[in-house]
This record gives structure tokens, sequence and C-alpha cells, in this order.
């Protein structure tokens, strides 16, 4: 977000519309400082929870993320969660690989809570001192690939992923989670799933799918490289995906950019919006949100950045939810 009174109205805007969560990026490269977007947003704001969407480790150690918390949440009043994930730009901007291994993630992930809880904690070789201002809050890891949802299920309260228009792929996904926490002795239901997507509300699907075309483009192009994500492809579509792959901008973000008509180009609309993408009209949306909620996903997440009327949106999906 590079305008800050953009970012207030449109966190005015969520709370007012009675959205119940409100994330924000850790994304040094691209975006202001985590923790005092929230405290903006904490101002801004009445009644959403409010949640890192997502901070990773190897910023910050284990303590400063459970006081950065606590101390938001004090001033929320407790309207507040924690989100984790293991990989993104954070990692590229402190020069580490893109993505962690699940050991980092889960032993974070185990620090944090211990803090959390009033505990101690054993970080590269050393004992942590308990903190005195630190409040448990649940946890919830963002997992898209079945060793990270393994994962979420076995130690999370909760998981955030990806999901578009296809039920089959969100339902894989839920599957994966709850039978990772029925093994590791946990109650399947009591973790919950939340989905993340490129979402777009519009008077016809195209004009949909339009808004939100760099953006799908974005993850045909660079997140479908490893084997058990090539295993997503139809046959038919792989030459496609590839001439995207080569052809694709890693600068080109624009609505309606090289990136989207490529996407359309190479017939990988319907393709990219099966994976991350939720947008249709008002009926079409309210639809699928439905069906999501069937497939056991409490609710989505919509990514504002990257389209052309956020404030649009956040409108469109709310009445969707309603319908």
């Amino acid at each position: 977000m590079d305008d800050l009174s953009a970012f207030r109205r449109q966190v005015r805007l969520a709370d007012d519309l009675g959205y119940d969560l409100i994330g924000v990026g850790d994304t040094p490269a691209r975006a202001y400082e985590l923790y005092v977007s929230l405290t903006v947003a904490a101002h801004e704001s009445r009644n959403a929870v409010l949640a890192p969407m997502v901070t990773t480790p190897f910023l910050r150690h284990p303590a400063a993320t459970a006081t950065a918390v606590s101390t938001l949440h004090e001033l929320t009043g407790g309207r507040v969660m924690l989100a984790l994930g293991n990989g993104g730009s954070t990692r590229r901007v402190v020069g580490r690989s893109p993505v962690g291994t699940p050991k980092e993630l889960h032993d974070y992930v185990t620090d944090v809570r211990a803090i959390l809880g009033g505990g101690s904690a054993r970080v590269d070789g050393y004992d942590t001192e308990p903190l005195a201002r630190v409040h448990p809050m649940p946890i919830y890891l963002a997992a898209d690939y079945p060793r990270s949802l393994r994962l979420a299920g076995e130690i999370a309260d909760g998981v955030v992923t990806t999901v578009g228009m296809s039920a089959e792929l969100v339902e894989r996904k839920v599957t994966t989670v709850r039978e990772a926490a029925e093994k590791a002795g946990r109650d399947p239901e009591k973790v919950e799933i939340w989905g993340f997507s490129f979402v777009s509300v519009r008077d016809t699907p195209a004009e949909a799918n339009a808004e939100i075309g760099a953006a799908l483009a974005s993850d045909v192009a660079l997140r479908l490289k490893a084997p058990h994500m090539r295993s997503l492809i139809p046959p038919h579509l792989v030459p496609a995906v590839e001439e995207m792959e080569r052809r694709y901008d890693v600068w080109d973000f624009t609505v309606g950019g090289k990136n989207a008509r490529l996407l359309e180009e190479l017939g990988l609309v319907d393709f990219a919006a099966g994976l991350t993408g939720v947008a249709g009209d008002v009926s079409g949306v309210a639809a699928h949100l439905r069906r999501l909620e069937s497939l056991g996903v409490s609710g989505v997440l919509a990514a504002l950045p990257v389209l052309a009327d956020p404030d649009g949106t956040l409108r469109g999906l709310r009445q969707a939810a309603s319908a």
C-alpha cells in the first residue's frame, strides 16, 4: 500500500462493513512496517480482528514477535491473532532463500506460543526469559503445499490457504489438514481454515476475471514449478503454462496489462481462477462462498492492493457474503 491515507480509509471501510478480519502484509520491500501499520489499523477500526497476513520468522526473534502482538492485544482489547508463513519476499529482502524449512517454521511457532503463554523458549541455543506483558492467542499458519498443510494440521490453531473457483482443489487441501490433525491426536474440526484469494465482484464474470488477471498471471508464472504444483496442470495446458513462464514480465502488475493479456491469450484464465481467484457477479460469488463454507472454509480473505477498485471489491464481497 503506497498511500497511507488510502490504507486508513480501507481499514475504516472494512470495519464499517462488518468484516471479521483485517490482515496486513509483512513485505518490507513493498510496504510500510508491519506492526506500525497494524497500530494504525487498530486506531482506525473498532470491531475487526487484526492480524499479520502473514509474517514470517527470520526477521524477528520469537520474543520480539510475542511482544509486538501482545502489545496490539492490549491496544485493541484482544482483537488480534497471529498468522505465520515460511517464505516469500520477506526472506529475499534479508538475503535468504525464498522458502524456509518446515522445521524452522515448526520451531518458530512452538517458541512464540511458549513465550505468549508466559514461559520461555530455547532459541539459537539460548533460553529466553519469561516476559511480563504477553497474551496467549490463536496462531494460524499460511500453507498451500501438502507438507505445510500437514504441519498446520499438526500444530496450528488454524490455516490460511489459497482458494479459487475449483472446489476439488479446496476439498483436497481441507482433507489434508483434517487428516494431519487427526493423526496428531487433535480434533480436526477445531483447526479453523481460512481461504486467501484474489477476489473481484463485478457485473459479469469476464469483468471480474479481467480485474484480477495480473495477479492470476503471477501465480501461473511463478508458483507452478514444483512437482506437486506441476501435477495440478491439465496435460493439454502444460504448453500454455510453459509459455506463460517464458514470457511473464516480473515488473508488470498493471490491471489489464501485458501479463493479464497474455493469460487470456494463452487460454489460462479459467485454470488460474480455479487455483487462486474468486470472481464473478454478486450471485455467482455468493454461491461460491456457500460452496466453500460447505467444504469447511470459515471465511475468505481478499487480497486488495492489486485491484483497480479495492473499495468496490470490499462492498461487492460484503454484498455477496450477505446474499
